[in-house]
């Protein structure tokens, strides 16, 4: 059971740690000829470290290492690549992985929207910065831009987990307790760990500690100073509040919470008035002209950067209906949809487990036609310990009857104890046949692939999806097949 998702910080520390930095092939070859020729500056490569946010992140946790003494001084990869000259880029190509990035394969698109992002958050903490009269405001957007590293790497690996995550936000559940559910540990708390591992910036690191940003409690305090729209804010009494309004990491935090509740509720989220009069207080302005200055600053993040496919923050401003994921879809756009896109838009208002199943194999059957077309669904009781087919496609019946499904197995039994999926190929297949319930190799040819996973219902029940390639399946299908699965769930 080797292809399972990480569940817990530990496990998702060991997923990530030693994973290499996904860049696009191109910016690495020019790159890598830049720093074999003499009389090339850092000046000319700034555009090209630039334009790739992990290229920029590697450059910056190099230079803290090979610098560590000055950590806090370096939080701009520009100023990064300078500290630690041709030499020190040129190590860092051992942590890069080179990338062909496909607008139409979901990770790829979910990374690179994922990144701008945390391009526009970056542009409304610098604005928010700026009018805040803070010095070294290029500082604060890097801060800012560099807090989500962990959420691209999460989007590119883990697209169905984070996948799943958006969806509860969108029905209404806190981001904490969805990550929880979902991977088994806060994307914060994973971060932290995961920063400290890269000998990431400190001051990034501070950005989620509480140490050096406002507690939920102290954020309602500092909300409460903005008393009424009309009427400037008042100042707060505590020192330590005090202190975090005035210090950069409040507006990095509080930026980045702005962008993620924008683009994933809408602009008309119950949460982002909250945080428009908490930065009303931090600015010390009417609530009227802070949530000007922010709208302001998505425009000014639009006109920097590259269009990743998601519509921008701005846009969204011009024309919600246009824009925004809640509008109503083109028959065009219905016709062209992918089957994963269709499935989804069926499941919404099913609760019926049976229902969900059903779209589930009909998705199974569309997305696999010329690599398989034998889908089995069996339903497992814990309370009576009985495994039953439910539901299938192109198997014979006679060979399913002849099975005997709940002799104990030590394979079905791992199925059933958690969610958990696997690909076997034929010789792992073979080799395992044994352990399943007696009849099994019936349903089975020369040289196929199965691929099986659980799907708990609830405490007592759940199914376990079999789809058995004509031949050969790869690891593509097995992220596809794990997703409709995913998707199916309640």
């Amino acid at each position: 059971m080797k292809n399972k998702s990480p569940f817990g910080l530990n496990e998702w520390l060991l997923y990530l740690q030693d994973r290499k930095f996904p860049v696009g092939s191109d910016s690495i070859a020019k790159l890598k000829k830049q720093v074999k020729t003499p009389d090339e500056t850092l000046d000319r490569m700034q555009k090209n470290i630039a334009s790739e946010p992990l290229l920029a992140f590697a450059i910056l946790n190099q230079a803290n290492t090979i610098v560590e003494y000055k950590r806090n001084d370096i939080k701009s990869p520009i100023h990064a690549a300078s500290m630690i000259g041709m030499s020190g880029i040129g190590k860092v190509f051992d942590t890069l992985e080179p990338v062909n990035i496909n607008k139409n394969h979901d990770a790829h698109a979910a990374f690179l929207r994922e990144v701008q992002i945390s391009y526009e958050a970056a542009s409304i903490a610098r604005r928010w910065a700026i009018e805040k009269k803070i010095s070294h405001v290029e500082d604060v957007y890097w801060i800012t831009f560099f807090r989500d590293a962990i959420r691209w790497l999460l989007w590119f690996h883990s697209f169905a987990e984070m996948s799943q995550i958006t969806q509860r936000v969108r029905r209404g559940e806190s981001s904490n307790r969805a990550e929880v559910a979902i991977l088994g540990c806060r994307i914060d708390e994973l971060t932290v760990a995961l920063f400290k591992h890269w000998k990431a910036p400190t001051v990034i690191i501070d950005s989620f500690l509480t140490d050096q940003v406002p507690t939920a409690e102290e954020l309602q305090s500092i909300a409460r100073l903005t008393h009424t729209p009309e009427q400037l804010p008042g100042f707060a009494e505590d020192k330590r509040i005090t202190i975090l309004m005035n210090g950069p990491l409040t507006l990095a935090y509080c930026a980045t919470r702005v962008s993620h509740e924008a683009n994933i509720v809408g602009w008309g989220s119950k949460n982002l008035p909250f945080f428009f009069r908490v930065i009303a207080a931090i600015l010390h302005i009417r609530l009227g002209d802070a949530i000007q200055i922010t709208h302001f600053a998505t425009t000014e993040a639009a006109r920097e950067e590259k269009p990743s496919g998601k519509a921008s923050l701005a846009a969204q401003l011009l024309s919600p209906i246009l824009y925004t994921r809640t509008t109503s879809t083109s028959t065009t756009t219905k016709k062209t949809s992918n089957p994963l896109s269709q499935l989804q838009t069926k499941l919404k208002g099913v609760t019926d487990s049976k229902q969900r199943t059903t779209l589930a194999l009909k998705a199974l059957l569309t997305l696999f036609k010329g690599s398989s077309n034998k889908v089995l669904i069996l339903h497992h009781n814990k309370r009576d310990d009985k495994l039953k087919p439910i539901l299938q496609f192109g198997l014979e019946t006679d060979k399913l009857k002849s099975i005997r499904w709940s002799t104990p197995s030590s394979v079905i039994a791992k199925l059933t104890s958690k969610r958990v999926a696997v690909h076997f190929d034929h010789q792992k297949l073979m080799n395992m046949i044994k352990d399943m319930p007696p009849g099994t190799e019936n349903l089975f040819e020369a040289n196929q692939h199965l691929f099986l996973a659980s799907s708990p219902v609830d405490e007592e029940n759940t199914y376990i999806y079999w789809l058995i390639g004509q031949a050969q399946l790869n690891r593509e299908q097995f992220d596809t097949f794990k997703k409709v699965i995913k998707l199916a769930d309640i």
